[in-house]
């Protein structure tokens, strides 16, 4: 049964934004193993088609499960919203996402029942967060707004207060949720967790809730519920691959998970 606890947890994004998530994963459960794959060859997903989406989410997870993980996690919003319910139907292994964590955590936060959410194109049009916060909410109102300008300037490290590019962009793209007066927003992508400083500035008072840190959570849960943490008490290990640029994925890394990545990033 050791044997089956041991067996790593599998993380797949399109890129670097899930490394966000994986940085939660490694503070909240800093004994278990990792297998992070981001297929860097076909990013970005948001802009795609959904069934496109859906075979990148399973060329994705049949990738990890070449590793023998136990539990995977969609640390893309965009895969999570447009594949996801396709995935766990596929496959026979628990699947977490970012989408639905978040989404309960934002109903549950919220006090006047104003809800904004900021994400790719793909992820705002699916509705996937709106669908669960009116599942979890009935009287919520949701402000949705999509963000296509964001994950390339974080990309390109336009993340940081007093930055005025990503400033003015920040504040043309949240108007719309500060006019509707929403108490908590919901940063639905793995990259905009890097912008938390430039948006707590933009909206203060205004809730933020980071779907890696609720998709860890969420994990967590799942892992104990099925008796598959890991018993170890040593620390765990973490192995990177990606489809394309695996140098460029180790320079940039770094930012998104919050430390040097130094191991060796490995071409899928």
């Amino acid at each position: 049964m050791n044997e089956k606890k041991s067996r790593p947890i599998g993380v797949f994004d399109s890129g670097l934004g899930g490394l966000t998530v994986v940085k939660m994963l490694l503070q909240r459960l800093p004994h278990e193993n990792i297998i992070y794959f981001g297929d860097t060859a076909r990013v970005p997903y948001g802009d795609r088609s959904k069934q496109t989406i859906i075979q990148y989410a399973k060329d994705d997870i049949d990738f990890l499960l070449t590793h023998d993980v136990k539990a995977i996690c969609i640390a893309c919003n965009t895969a999570d919203s447009m594949a996801k319910a396709e995935m766990e139907q596929r496959y026979r292994i628990p699947i977490i996402g970012v989408v639905e964590p978040a989404a309960k955590m934002a109903a549950a936060t919220s006090q006047n029942r104003k809800i904004g959410v900021i994400g790719t194109k793909a992820t705002i049009k699916s509705g996937a967060y709106a669908a669960v916060i009116a599942r979890e909410a009935p009287d919520a109102e949701v402000i949705s707004v999509p963000c296509p300008l964001l994950c390339p300037l974080v990309e390109e490290g336009r993340f940081l207060p007093g930055d005025a590019v990503v400033e003015s962009v920040l504040r043309d793209y949240l108007a719309p949720i500060k006019a509707a007066g929403a108490d908590t927003l919901i940063l639905g992508c793995t990259h905009y967790p890097l912008l938390y400083d430039v948006i707590e500035t933009l909206l203060p008072g205004v809730t933020l809730i980071s779907s890696g840190f609720a998709s860890a959570e969420t994990l967590i849960r799942t892992l104990d519920s099925l008796d598959l943490r890991n018993p170890s008490t040593d620390p765990g290990t973490i192995r990177f691959f990606v489809s394309d640029a695996p140098e460029r994925f180790a320079e940039n890394g770094g930012m998104f998970i919050g430390r040097q990545i130094t191991g060796e990033v490995n071409r899928a």
